[in-house]
């Protein structure tokens, strides 16, 4: 989830070129990825969102190239819900950000390191066509403009939890979840991660006169604003009251929109980019 440092202008006026060929080589789809999927998430993220990319390029590697495979292969045409099409494109999504940091085990910190574009601009051949973690974000789950290719591929409406679910291998991306997403356990599992999110001091604490929240509502905040509920009680909606600083939380994020929390002088906006790899 690069959280628009690329301006999406790009994505209509540039599109990127095409992927030479997928990254699981020879690798023979998996037949259930969903259920191949939630066995490596089970067995390589811990408790806290972190991962074991080590057991992804050792032990498990067969196990994820297949399931890599698996997205790459998946004929689109399959996805006729709403609720199909957004639990397979989260999926995609974290996959092919989980190869991005196998076959790069440099990385520390993904903007600083300058795997930005590499990683969210550059097409990678997910079910069956080129696209990049950009485009999948952005035109396939936002819904903005791009490619014609991808508009077939559009879920039919913005749902803010999107923004939960995926991850973008950083330590400030709300936590990789070890299970895989399936349209029949699409809104528990998201319901779960919007308690996840706002429950972590990662994306929401108190420090001292200010209070810090997840750049999310800095970068997509309008996403998460209703006409009958603004991003701030969309948020407390989730947010369990015995959570460390909840009250002055709640405070300032009751019935505030997007634009209006950006606007508080002491609130601060924060993403950290470093690898979510476990220790």
């Amino acid at each position: 989830m690069l959280r628009l440092v690329v301006c999406l202008v790009l994505l209509v006026c540039c599109p990127p070129a095409l992927a030479q060929e997928g990254r699981a080589g020879d690798a023979m789809p998996a037949p259930d990825y969903e259920t191949a999927l939630k066995s490596l998430l089970q067995e390589t993220v811990t408790e806290d969102g972190r991962v074991r990319y080590d057991l992804l390029r050792g032990v498990h590697n067969p196990a994820f190239r297949r399931v890599l495979k698996a997205v790459e292969t998946f004929d689109p045409a399959r996805l006729r819900t709403f609720e199909q099409k957004l639990a397979f494109w989260i999926n995609a999504y974290n996959v092919q950000m989980l190869q991005n940091i196998v076959e790069t085990p440099q990385v520390r910190h993904i903007i600083d390191d300058g795997f930005g574009d590499a990683f969210f601009e550059r097409p990678f051949r997910t079910a069956r066509l080129d696209v990049s973690l950009n485009e999948i974000e952005n035109v396939i789950l936002r819904g903005q403009p791009g490619r014609a290719a991808l508009q077939p591929l559009q879920v039919a409406r913005l749902d803010p939890r999107l923004h939960v679910g995926l991850n973008c291998a950083a330590v400030s991306c709300p936590r990789l979840r070890r299970r895989a997403f399936t349209a029949a356990t699409l809104e528990v599992e998201l319901e779960a991660a919007m308690r996840d999110f706002t429950a972590s001091p990662v994306h929401f604490r108190v420090e001292g006169d200010r209070v810090v929240l997840s750049a999310l509502l800095d970068w997509y905040g309008p996403d998460f604003d209703r006409p009958d509920r603004p991003a701030g009680d969309l948020l407390l909606a989730y947010m369990p009251a015995s959570r460390p600083g909840y009250a002055r939380l709640r405070q300032v994020l009751a019935g505030r929109t997007a634009a209006a929390l950006k606007a508080l002088p002491y609130v601060r906006f924060e993403y950290l980019w470093d690898v979510n790899r476990a220790p």
